[in-house]
């Protein structure tokens, strides 16, 4: 059984670490889907820019989750309007949205072969209370001007009714892709637009006071620059330590089978979003979450795998019709920033002038990380952009 996680076996050849001491306009540090997605829109733009990563493009959380495209936050939407209000609630989910038409356009723009596919997603209910959830979650989504087919009875499809689950939301507009392909594919297309990229090459620290002088310290050497955009979720406190305790380190456990016959169609959100699978374009189904099982452990930086948890998962899938034994080829963990509020902090670095931050992605990356990456692009270049004023980091201060 292979030790990487399914998306980056096998690991490609890195690009050259930093050669020494330079300078540039801007520097991205954190290559991962919301760092190269500002690598790329700066470097449209003509500014010289740097990214850094400290492994290589796409190793970290954003290699290591399911490939779910998926609109809206970690709540389920009747929550999210309980606790954020109608308005905004519908504003941050059509930011997702908006997020998801920006990768489809990104990918068709650069050719990028990753797997998409946007066949929708399936919300799944799993109780008397969640079902009751799910109804009214849809119908305030279809209120609110979002496509949220609700599913009962005979509608639910035969291989979760064989489960005991009665009531589905689809959610038409969302999709799948292979996470790390595509972060790859933009990491190529910024590379070809002008932007340099350096793999394994650590920030060691950062020095942002004031804006036209910044210092970004690694193992290889220093980058002078103007201004730095920290793109490294769950690690953003490492290098910005405001973010301690705003955002917090959270453990996802992973597995991948060998290609099966095809029972699921479309990705699969379940148990108030605990649990999580799909099948991809091969077959094999990819599975994550559980986490609620031992949460207070399933907390910290280390990439390690939950025995426990990883034995639930596997549990889980041998409940189902397979027609050949199952086979897991791979298990993982990976780390996600899990924000105070549930939200996003994309926008300005509190208390440093020269630095502005995409991080506290809460387990929903692929949901607003491509947006933010080029939300943030757009501040540096033109000091504004309503995403960053919707998730300016300075609401928890």
């Amino acid at each position: 059984m292979s030790g990487l996680p399914y998306w980056l076996d096998p690991l490609v050849a890195p690009a050259t670490p930093l050669p020494g001491d330079v300078s540039c306009d801007v520097v991205v540090v954190g290559a991962g889907l919301c760092g190269t997605s500002a690598a790329l829109r700066l470097a449209q733009a003509g500014v010289d820019v740097r990214l850094l990563e400290a492994r290589q493009v796409a190793m970290s959380a954003t290699g290591r989750n399911a490939g779910f495209l998926l609109q809206g936050t970690c709540e389920r939407y009747d929550r999210a309007v309980e606790i954020m209000g109608r308005d905004r609630a519908r504003r941050i989910h059509s930011w997702t949205l908006d997020n998801h038409d920006r990768i489809a356009a990104c990918i068709e723009e650069h050719g990028i072969e990753c797997g998409y596919r946007r066949a929708g997603s399936l919300q799944l209910g799993g109780s008397a209370l969640e079902d009751q959830e799910l109804r009214v979650s849809a119908a305030l989504l279809r209120e609110d001007g979002f496509d949220a087919q609700l599913l009962e009875g005979d509608d639910v499809p035969q291989v979760f009714r064989g489960t005991g689950r009665q009531v589905a939301v689809h959610m038409v507009a969302d999709g799948e892709l292979d996470p790390a392909r595509f972060v790859r594919g933009v990491a190529q297309a910024a590379q070809a637009a002008g932007a340099t990229i350096h793999e394994n090459t650590r920030v060691t620290s950062l020095d942002a006071s004031a804006p036209g002088d910044v210092r970004v310290e690694t193992e290889h050497g220093v980058v002078s620059a103007s201004l730095v955009i920290v793109a490294t979720n769950a690690r953003a406190s490492d290098l910005l330590p405001w973010f301690e305790g705003n955002v917090d380190p959270v453990r996802g456990q992973m597995l991948a089978t060998a290609p099966l016959p095809r029972l699921f169609d479309r990705p699969i959100y379940a148990n108030h979003g605990y649990d999580y699978w799909r099948q991809d374009e091969y077959g094999r189904v990819v599975l994550g979450g559980w986490r609620n099982l031992d949460a207070d452990t399933e907390v910290g930086h280390a990439e390690v795998l939950n025995p426990r948890i990883q034995a639930k998962m596997r549990a889980f899938l041998e409940q189902f019709p397979w027609d050949q034994p199952l086979e897991i080829t791979h298990q993982w963990s990976g780390i996600m920033g899990f924000s105070k509020d549930g939200l996003p902090l994309v926008g300005p670095a509190p208390s440093v002038a020269g630095a502005v931050v995409g991080t506290g992605f809460t387990g929903h990356g692929f949901g607003f990380a491509f947006l933010a990456g080029a939300a943030l692009a757009d501040l540096v270049l033109e000091g504004t952009h309503p995403f960053c004023d919707d998730l300016d980091p300075r609401r928890l201060s």
